[in-house]
């Protein structure tokens, strides 16, 4: 009788242990989430090679940094991330300079709409505005396309935009071919335009380009000083690169160019801010493992050289204890 009653006893309790257990664990799990910080990074199409640099940057950062987990989300580009940003859906994301810069001052596109709690975190790799016209038919310079049918870029993209900006600027008005990328080379091919612009690295070929090439022997427009001082009056903040070569044996020339930024706010913390670039800046070769574009870069230095819009705290704290000078250009507001 006293061992039946026992058995009752261990089966009465058995749930109520379990409950308890469970309790602990579902406490326990809870104290660990809240302890954890999710973060998330804006990234661009899983389609774009720039896309597993952003899942080799989290992945790094969730081994360096305790209490931290990381997840990418993939936007539109660019101009998405900038929306998605200034919702507080992300807390960084991959943009263009200039166009964050624009963005934090309100200008161009964003007339009216100035954000200035954007802030640098940092800056990658280059990539060019090459404007890709065929050989055949004579143009030399940008004012060569006045009244020529050319595609700008991919509709509606930053590379059409930047395109109508800087040839405007310097008074050279195509006749607009305005399409989607696939369908502008096939009309470069098929000899319905006499070039287009595409966003490319400058150091290795873009696909569209070759196959471009396929069809038809092409050129690249070199920017002349002169170009880019027109350019530069209207646009101070656009930027170019004199480079040796380019992947299709043009020689020295000018080219203008985009640098990919990641860009945050001021929503972030400075220590959250402050350990994530000290591990980005730190680790470049071990994600360039993954995204081997960026082997060997020095983030810091392209990050004071190439930021325009102002930096996070956390990142000038960082410069700071490494004795590293910040350009005035590049101090916060909330630093001066």
């Amino acid at each position: 009788m006293k061992l039946f009653n026992s058995m009752a006893l261990k089966k009465k309790a058995a749930p109520a242990l379990l409950g308890a257990s469970l309790l602990a664990f579902a406490w326990a799990g809870g104290q660990a989430n809240a302890q954890t910080t999710q973060l998330s990074i804006g990234a661009t199409s899983q389609a774009s090679s720039l896309y597993a640099y952003h899942v080799a940057v989290a992945q790094m950062l969730n081994e360096a940094l305790p209490g931290v987990n990381i997840s990418v989300v993939e936007t539109g580009g660019g101009l998405d991330n900038m929306r998605r940003l200034s919702e507080g859906q992300v807390d960084w994301g991959m943009m263009a300079e200039p166009d964050l810069y624009e963005y934090y001052k309100g200008l161009g596109p964003f007339e009216g709409q100035a954000n200035e709690n954007f802030r640098t975190f940092w800056v990658t790799t280059p990539l060019a505005y090459l404007t890709v016209v065929g050989a055949d038919t004579g143009i030399e310079n940008f004012q060569d396309l006045a009244g020529k049918q050319f595609n700008a870029g991919g509709r509606g993209s930053g590379t059409e935009r930047a395109t109508f900006e800087a040839l405007g600027a310097m008074g050279v008005e195509p006749d607009w071919f305005r399409t989607g990328m696939g369908d502008a080379v096939t009309a470069f091919k098929d000899r319905r335009v006499v070039g287009f612009t595409k966003a490319g690295p400058p150091a290795s070929p873009d696909s569209a380009i070759l196959d471009a090439q396929t069809s038809r022997d092409i050129k690249i427009l070199n920017w002349t000083d002169e170009d880019i001082a027109k350019v530069q009056a209207q646009y101070p903040h656009f930027d170019f690169m004199a480079v040796q070569d380019t992947p299709y044996g043009t020689g020295p020339m000018n080219l203008r160019v985009v640098f990919i930024t990641m860009g945050t706010t001021t929503d972030m913390s400075e220590q959250q801010a402050y350990d994530i670039f000290k591990a980005v800046v730190e680790n470049v070769d071990k994600v360039a493992q993954s995204y081997p574009a960026i082997a060997g870069l020095d983030i810091a230095k392209q990050t004071l050289e190439r930021g325009q819009t102002p930096l996070h705290p956390g990142v000038v704290r960082y410069f700071q204890e490494q004795g590293m000078t910040v350009p005035d250009r590049l101090m916060p507001p909330e630093m001066r």
